[in-house]
């Protein structure tokens, strides 16, 4: 009975807040509304930046740099970093902003820091050797911006509709924001990927940093131009960063000691803490993963975010109505296992052996006879071209380049031995304050725009100025005709030379091979790969044998090469996405009390957006300690003893406490003296 009462609350609490938002004034529907656009901005950063495109480049250019394939650990490390000093500041100005009415300020001025640097990002390439580094600071105060942004952002919930349809906000502002991030990511997608577009990936990748920026820009303006500032009931006087700072902190705790007094709740949020810590730090790690440990192309971590949105969508739902069966706990513990599954079939990715000509575009330097000309044309992978696979001065790749590069086309490189060590630092600023001119005259170009309010008409003349701009741009770097393009060749007497060091050189992470070759010459079909290649699996790790049981038993016989391995992670991450984070929330609403729900849902929030470092931290040492291989199933470990503490959460119990809480607030209310409390509580 208590049940279907509820049931029919909810209904109707559901209707009441569609009808509450829709009786709105036309003002208030316009700030809510931008708003939303906020979250549909900044899923630039979040899907783009954050997930799929930073990751893999800066693994990509360390990688590059030190001659390793140990890029993925560098950027746990870097996001480690990057999430402490989140969780450190974060708590304490979204206490000052609720306080004090700087919310736009503070909001405005982390929006203007994250669009900055993500644009500068796109700089990181044209530094050479040093690109790692300069990528990593950039993408540390980008993601400071972001994410700082962020708990301010979630602070204006509160302001901009009734209690009764927070809900229903949320569930649209997450909309707002998947459908954002999804339109951007398959124009990047189309960037990366379409053959018409002959851009070198350098060039790629400052267009795609670059539009991210403007995306975030154009779109997140709408909420500063509509969105007023919350009025705040009771304002804190300022006395200074460090009065502000230690008010800021004892609220924090003062909300923690209050969650302890809920020992079921506290329970649960510790078990949510490390599984939903797992959880993000295999969404944050996996295109650095397959980078390093695949050699995957930029475009699959795009494939894969895609694949992930697309199979969540309907899975979400699948799991509520599980939940709906055999309740909230069992659906959201289904889910992190399927996780925990996901991180050791992960550890088990790898590339199938390369055999021969037959599987000429997977190696990483190709030599391809033509016969009218009688040379050999080299392809790289990728188009990546030799500067951006072999470190101009890693110690990794020394024996690759002694052995190999004085014999390459002198115009593949953009070094030899006697200039190795040289700076690109000049050239790297240059190409920083091209970008920023670029975005600020496109970023300007669409804020006017916008200030005409021109409706539709003004979307299709600001994508139209951005269209203009990138091409603009692309005839400006010389990016225009793939025909001028020069062509890389060598002729067969170095051809002969590289293949007499094929025995010579083992020590390196590269594989070349010689396509068709003149008459009477034993080239065709030579090739050599480096002990340290992705596809020597058995490279001395504790768990490669697994990889190599899952490529000889299910990879190999199946035919299913790394890219389709990746689609089907994205699959199965997709199946338990959407759930995990539903179910979460679902069970944590029913653990709270009504009475004090945005309270705790803030506390909540929080955790949720710093819930990647302990993941991440873990990964970091498991990888430097031992290998990637090692580091993606130590998550395992994590998720699984969330999973864990979920199994032993009381949830009958955490709903009388909660009750019981709500009962108590409630009497105090209606003036209930307090010797009577005992008796309601019953």
């Amino acid at each position: 009975m208590a049940d279907t009462a509820n049931a029919s609350m909810s209904e109707s609490a559901e209707m009441s807040a569609k009808e509450t938002i829709n009786s709105m004034t036309d003002g208030k529907k316009k700030a809510l509304k931008s708003w939303y656009f906020y979250d549909w901005a900044n899923q630039a950063y979040a899907l783009t930046v954050m997930t799929v495109i930073a990751p893999a480049l800066m693994a990509s250019l360390y990688n590059t740099a030190t001659g390793t394939q140990s890029g993925d650990s560098f950027y746990a490390w870097i996001l480690t970093f990057s999430m402490i000093f989140v969780v450190i500041t974060a708590p304490a100005l979204g206490v000052i902003a609720d306080k004090m009415p700087i919310k736009k300020k503070l909001l405005k001025w982390y929006t203007v820091v994250g669009i900055l640097f993500t644009a500068l990002m796109g700089a990181a390439p044209y530094f050479g050797s040093q690109g790692y580094i300069i990528l990593a600071l950039m993408y540390t105060i980008g993601t400071v911006g972001f994410t700082g942004g962020n708990v301010i952002y979630y602070s204006f919930m509160p302001y901009l509709a009734p209690r009764k349809c927070q809900d229903h906000v949320s569930t649209w502002g997450y909309a707002y924001g998947f459908m954002g991030g999804s339109m951007l990511l398959i124009f990047h997608l189309v960037i990366l990927q379409a053959p018409f577009i002959e851009w070198d990936w350098k060039f790629k990748m400052a267009v795609i940093f670059a539009t991210s920026s403007i995306w975030w820009w154009g779109f997140g303006l709408l909420m500063f131009k509509w969105t007023p500032e919350p009025e705040i009931p009771s304002t804190m006087e300022w006395k200074g960063l460090k009065d502000a700072t230690k008010v800021a902190y004892s609220q924090v705790f003062q909300t923690f000691k209050e969650i302890k007094r809920f020992k079921v709740l506290a329970f649960f949020l510790l078990a949510y803490l490390l599984f939903y810590d797992g959880v993000n730090t295999i969404a944050s790690m996996a295109s650095a993963f397959g980078e390093s440990v695949l050699r995957l192309n930029q475009s699959m971590n795009v494939m894969l975010l895609l694949t992930v949105n697309i199979v969540a969508i309907p899975m979400t739902i699948v799991f509520g109505k599980l939940a709906d069966i055999k309740g909230t706990k069992f659906a959201l513990m289904l889910s992190l296992l399927i996780y925990c599954f996901v991180a050791i079939v992960a550890a088990g990715f790898a590339p199938l052996e390369l055999e021969g000509e037959e599987d000429a575009e997977r190696y990483d330097f190709t030599f391809t006879w033509d016969n009218d000309s009688q040379v050999y044309e080299l392809d790289t992978l990728y188009d990546r071209g030799y500067e951006s696979w072999v470190g101009e001065t890693a110690a990794g790749d020394s024996e690759f380049r002694d052995n190999f590069q004085q014999y390459f086309p002198a115009n593949s490189t953009d070094y030899d031995k006697d200039s190795a060590g040289s700076s690109s630092i000049g050239g790297g600023l240059l190409v920083c304050l091209i970008i920023l001119v670029f975005v600020a005259l496109i970023g300007s170009g669409v804020m006017f725009i916008q200030n005409k309010d021109l409706g539709k008409i003004g979307v299709l003349a600001m994508i139209l100025i951005v269209v203009v701009g990138i091409l603009g741009a692309s005839l400006l770097a010389g990016q225009d005709d793939a025909e001028e393009k020069e062509t890389h060749t060598i002729d067969e007497t170095d051809a002969e030379a590289i293949i007499a060091n094929f025995d010579e050189a083992n020590d390196h992470r590269f594989s070349i091979i010689f396509v068709g070759g003149p008459e009477g010459k034993d080239i065709a079909g030579q090739d050599e790969i480096g002990d340290r290649h992705p596809t020597i699996v058995d490279q001395g790790g504790p768990v490669d044998g697994w990889a190599e049981l899952m490529r000889d038993n299910v990879w190999k016989p199946l035919g299913i090469g790394v890219a389709l391995q990746w689609i089907i992670l994205g699959m199965f991450v997709g199946v338990a996405m959407g759930s995990a984070g539903a179910q979460a929330r679902s069970m944590f609403s029913q653990l709270v009390p009504e009475t004090r729900t945005s309270e705790f849902f803030g506390f909540f929030g929080f955790l949720g957006k710093s819930a990647a470092m302990i993941g991440t931290f873990l990964y970091g040492i498991a990888s430097t300690t031992f290998d990637s291989r090692v580091a993606i199933l130590s998550i395992t470990v994590v998720i699984l003893a969330g999973t864990y503490l979920t199994s032993k959460v009381d949830l009958e119990e955490g709903i009388r406490v909660a009750e019981e809480e709500d009962a108590r607030n409630r009497a105090l209310a209606s003036g209930v003296s307090s010797q009577d409390l005992g008796t309601i509580t019953e």
